[in-house]
């Protein structure tokens, strides 16, 4: 078999000239019933969020079905090292994944199994379908708002200690969201999300580093004491004398991304 080789898509945004084209997969997944979802750069693209798209990722249930179905249709495999999430390597034993080639050789895409980036798609998953202008009986699924930042928030606060470059990877998306989201900057939005992720939202607005070691050892004890009923939402989590978590230098840390979440005292990780 002649391997076809692979040449990296990158523009900026969705690109008018390449959309379409990008997402010719879900057509082939739509045809076949597979549920699916859009994620990571896309999903950010379709939050208005000035952002490169590269990979094509996408969720589904089950990886090896969907990979199978898509070779059918003219995939090819991508089975070459290392593997990643953006620009972070990770095991496929942890982090799972199916990487194919499109026969036009444009735009890899990347299956990951979805109750892995905590977005499970059931009978009743919510998502916003969005029709293509060349073919507008093809509609892309993507996540909804609060479900998508609710995925990524789990995510991270639960990414392995030794997998700094994705943390970071995560941590950024996060971060995009909330710079570039008009909708994110009200705290009412804190209704739409996840109870055990409210505070995280609340103190991302009152200012906290997001994306640092110690915001997120702090956020893990307050999420884990959420689910346990021994805490109470409030305007901010912290006094905002604590450098290590409002000065954007005091969280900086060139150690580990932290120790697991239950090395230390949830109690002693909340003001």
């Amino acid at each position: 078999m002649e391997v076809m080789e692979f040449r990296l898509n990158y523009h900026l945004g969705t690109g008018e000239g390449g959309r379409d084209a990008r997402y010719n997969v879900c057509q082939v997944l739509t045809d076949n019933r597979v549920p699916h979802a859009i994620w990571f750069e896309d999903a950010l693209v379709h939050f208005d969020v000035p952002t490169a798209v590269f990979d094509l990722y996408i969720l589904v249930e089950a990886i090896d079905v969907a990979a199978n179905i898509l070779a059918k249709a003219g995939w090819h495999s991508d089975i070459q090292a290392p593997h990643l999430i953006g620009n972070a390597e990770v095991d496929l034993l942890n982090f799972p994944q199916q990487r194919l080639i499109p026969p036009d050789g444009e735009t890899r895409t990347i299956l990951l199994p979805a109750t892995d980036w905590k977005f499970p798609l059931t009978s009743d998953t919510r998502l916003e379908f969005v029709p293509l202008k060349v073919m507008p009986s093809l509609k892309v699924p993507f996540p909804p708002l609060a479900s998508f930042l609710d995925a990524l928030i789990e995510s991270w606060l639960d990414c392995p200690s030794n997998y700094e470059m994705l943390s970071l990877v995560l941590a950024c998306q996060i971060s995009y969201l909330y710079a570039h989201v008009p909708a994110l900057k009200e705290k009412s939005f804190a209704e739409q999300l996840r109870f055990e992720h409210r505070q995280f939202h609340f103190d991302v607005l009152a200012g906290m580093e997001t994306g640092t070691i110690p915001f997120r050892k702090h956020q893990l004890a307050i999420r884990d004491a959420l689910l346990r009923g021994q805490y109470k939402l409030r305007e901010c989590s912290a006094s905002r004398d604590n450098r290590d978590l409002f000065d954007p230098f005091g969280g900086i840390s060139f150690n580990s991304v932290g120790e697991e979440h239950d090395e230390y005292s949830h109690e002693s990780q909340i003001d």
